[in-house]
C-alpha cells in the first residue's frame, strides 16, 4: 500500500451495505483536511495559534487525493505527497497521548470555570497570588500548558470525527483511522466507549495563573448564566481576544472603558482558559479577575 496515506474505515451499523451517509462522510473529510492543515502550519512555523490560515503556497503540500472507496465496511484512502510524511507523523504525535488515555479512562469531573474564576478573584483580593506580566507568559508559559496549542488543534478535529460514533448511542458502530508514513503507526479505533472517553479528555477546560495585560476594550455584552463577554485588544500582541466576566461589579467596572472613539488603555488581571492543557497566548480566551489598581478587586 502507498505510504503517506490516511485510511478512514467505518464499520458496523453506520456502514450498512458498505455505504455511509453523505453528511457523516463529508464532515469526516472536512475534519481530516483541517487536521492536515493544522499539522502543516505547526510544522512550518514551529507553533500554531488561533485562527491561523494557509497561504497560497501551502495548499500543494497539504493536498491529499481521495482514492476510490473500498469494501470491508466503508473504507476511504487519502494519499498525500512526499511532504505528507511529516504531516502524518505530526498528527500521530498529537493524537496518540489522548487516545492512549482514553483506553483507561479515569476522568475527574470538570471544574466549573465560573467557580474557578471566583476562587482566583478571591485569592487575588487577599494578596495570596501575584499576577505575572504578559511578557513573562510569552517567554515562560504557565506550567499547566503541557500540551502545545498545535496538539489541541489537531485532537479537536479527531474528536469531531469520533462524534459520529458517540451520536449513535452505542449501537456497535466504529470508525478506524490508519496513518501510514515511512514507519509503522498504530491504528486509532473509536468505538462508543473510546469516543466518549476521548471527548472528555480533550475537551477539559481549566484556568491558568493570573496575568497582567495592557488592553483596550472593543465591545462589552451582558450574557446568560451569569457570565458576560467582552472583546478586548491586547496592546502587546496586537490581537483581539474574548474576555469572560463572571461578576456584576466586574462588568460595571469595565463599562467606563468602553469608548467608540479613542478607547482608553488600561491594565487588567485575567486568567487564561486552557483547553486540553493548551492556550494561545496571542489571542486565547481569558477570564476577567480585576482592573489593576482598583480597590474593589472586581
Amino acid at each position: 500500500m502507498t505510504k503517506n496515506r490516511i485510511s478512514i474505515h467505518f464499520d458496523g451499523p453506520i456502514a450498512q451495505n458498505h455505504a455511509v451517509q453523505l453528511r457523516t462522510f463529508s464532515r469526516t473529510l472536512d475534519h481530516i483536511q483541517t487536521a492536515i492543515d493544522r499539522a502543516f502550519l505547526d510544522l512550518k512555523y514551529g507553533s500554531i495559534w488561533k485562527n491561523a490560515r494557509l497561504k497560497d503556497e501551502d495548499y500543494e503540500p497539504t493536498d491529499f487525493t481521495l482514492q476510490q472507496t473500498r469494501e470491508g465496511g466503508f473504507i476511504s484512502d487519502l494519499v498525500g505527497s512526499n511532504e505528507g510524511e511529516a504531516i502524518i507523523d505530526r498528527i500521530h504525535t498529537a493524537v496518540m497521548p489522548a487516545y492512549e488515555r482514553a483506553q483507561k479512562p479515569v476522568i475527574a469531573e470538570p471544574v466549573r470555570l465560573v467557580d474557578e474564576a471566583e476562587r482566583r478573584r478571591q485569592h487575588y483580593k487577599a494578596g495570596a497570588q501575584e499576577p505575572i506580566p504578559y511578557e513573562d507568559l510569552i517567554e515562560n508559559p504557565d506550567a499547566k500548558q503541557t500540551n502545545p496549542y498545535g496538539d489541541r488543534s489537531i485532537v479537536k478535529e479527531f474528536d469531531q470525527i469520533a462524534s459520529a460514533i458517540r451520536a449513535r448511542d452505542n449501537d456497535g458502530s466504529v470508525v478506524e483511522i490508519d496513518l501510514y508514513s515511512t514507519r509503522s503507526l498504530p491504528r486509532f479505533i473509536f468505538d462508543f466507549s473510546t469516543s466518549t472517553a476521548f471527548h472528555k479528555i480533550v475537551s477539559v477546560r481549566t484556568l491558568g495563573d493570573p496575568v497582567e495585560i495592557p488592553v483596550t476594550l472593543r465591545a462589552l455584552d451582558s450574557g446568560g448564566a451569569g457570565v458576560s463577554k467582552a472583546k478586548v485588544s491586547n496592546l502587546i500582541s496586537g490581537k483581539e481576544f474574548n474576555l469572560f466576566v463572571h461578576t456584576v461589579r466586574g462588568f460595571g467596572s469595565l463599562r467606563k472603558y468602553l469608548k467608540k472613539k479613542d478607547p482608553p488603555s488600561f491594565k487588567i488581571i485575567a486568567c487564561p482558559v486552557l483547553e486540553y492543557g493548551a492556550f494561545d497566548p496571542l489571542a486565547g480566551d481569558m477570564y476577567f479577575i480585576a482592573i489593576v489598581n482598583e480597590v474593589s478587586g472586581e
